[in-house]
């Protein structure tokens, strides 16, 4: 995780019920290359990396072939969207179709930015709402999404610090919703509690 005060690895073990022991945590000090959860200066986020990385290989005696990256600050923000989609007299919605319309919202495209996450947050059917239209017949189906989006200069320096670094990026996430899902159960979730991440820089 790249936050503005220090740049953070984590290594574990997935067991056998889920959940993850943890092997092996370093850090570095991100203050002269991390501002505000963005990387201003590439040449010292790609020492900080390459640390980590070899001071966690040297801890668990093993090689690291790819990393989960967790993403903030002000790159991040988000835009609603809309997808409607007319559905043939007598059928029922099918999950080929909720797919198609979340393909279709995937496929957005935002000058400047690029698609990071994206979270479903309502269907409509015939102006009813939804939470699982599938099966549901209907003339109109309405599909309300929320794009989380990165700035495309701060995502294409990130990939070149860990492309420079020799590390290969699994996946990219938004860090706060990984750490609210960690953190918070699911009664917590359902009342509506909300995750705040008092960042060094951003919150």
């Amino acid at each position: 995780e790249l936050g503005s005060t220090k740049i953070t690895g984590i290594a574990g073990q997935k067991k056998s019920d889920g959940s993850i022991a943890v092997l092996s945590v370093m850090s570095e000090d991100a203050s002269q290359c991390i501002r505000k959860g963005v990387v201003y200066n590439i040449d010292k986020t790609v020492q900080c990396i390459t640390n980590i990385i070899q001071r966690l290989k040297g801890q668990l005696k093993s090689g690291i072939k790819h990393v989960y990256v967790g993403v903030g600050g002000q790159s991040i923000h988000s835009e609603r969207n809309t997808i409607v989609k007319e559905i043939s007299d007598g059928m029922p919605i099918t999950q080929r179709i909720i797919v198609d319309m979340m393909d279709q919202n995937r496929n957005m495209v935002y000058p400047d930015m690029e698609i990071l996450d994206v979270e479903a947050q309502e269907y409509r059917a015939d102006s009813l709402p939804e939470t699982d239209p599938v099966g549901i017949q209907c003339h109109k189906l309405e599909g309300n999404f929320l794009n989380i989006l990165q700035n495309r200069r701060h995502y294409q320096k990130l990939n070149s610090c860990f492309d420079i670094a020799g590390v290969q990026i699994a996946e990219m996430y938004l860090a706060p919703f990984a750490l609210a899902d960690a953190v918070l159960t699911p009664v917590e979730k359902r009342s509506g509690c909300l995750l705040v991440d008092l960042g060094a820089d951003t919150t």
